[in-house]
């Protein structure tokens, strides 16, 4: 929506990406490479012409995950309203601080709030990961039942109509967040 081409890795060996992408029409024209081997990072590089690659890693360190962090201009770390998810994304900052260190160019650390609800949890948590030394996007991703649905259908929120419409402004907002 935003002029970008697109393109999608799923290094994931769970495969979520993969699923949510073939499960419907709308998502076909972004192309989407399933692939949870260390051989995605060159798959990666190739796809360089495209505006935005985006890549769905597993959200521990194995080393597909090590290996793009180590390429990867911007790494997005989602985290829930929890304190398990914080100190779960806390430990993935830490890793990628490390990998940023060993780099020329450093990796942009971002963290979006995930899940989120009106709890003072979730402003306790954005302070964590600040002093941690990420940026926390001002754009938030409540929890809504349409990211499900969107899931089953292989489909996104700007192709879900007015039902949606909550859903495609975070999403418009987290992808200018990201862009900028």
């Amino acid at each position: 929506m935003h002029g970008h081409q697109v393109a999608m890795i799923d290094a994931d060996p769970q495969g979520s990406l993969t699923a949510w992408h073939s499960n419907g029409e709308h998502l076909q024209d972004i192309p989407l490479i399933s692939d949870s081997s260390e051989a995605v990072v060159s798959k990666a590089l190739k796809l360089a012409q495209t505006s935005l690659v985006l890549i769905d890693t597993a959200g521990f360190a194995n080393r597909a995950t090590i290996d793009i962090a180590n390429i990867a201009t911007t790494l997005l770390i989602p985290c829930r309203a929890s304190g398990i998810d914080a100190r779960s994304a806390l430990k993935t900052i830490e890793i990628a601080q490390a990998i940023n260190n060993e780099r020329k160019t450093k990796a942009r650390l971002k963290v979006v709030m995930t899940a989120t609800n009106r709890s003072a949890i979730v402003g306790h948590i954005r302070n964590e990961m600040t002093g941690a030394g990420a940026e926390v996007l001002g754009c938030e991703v409540g929890q809504r039942s349409i990211y499900p649905e969107c899931e089953l259908l292989g489909s996104a929120p700007c192709f879900m109509g007015k039902s949606a419409q909550k859903a495609k402004d975070e999403m418009s907002a987290l992808a200018v967040e990201l862009t900028r």
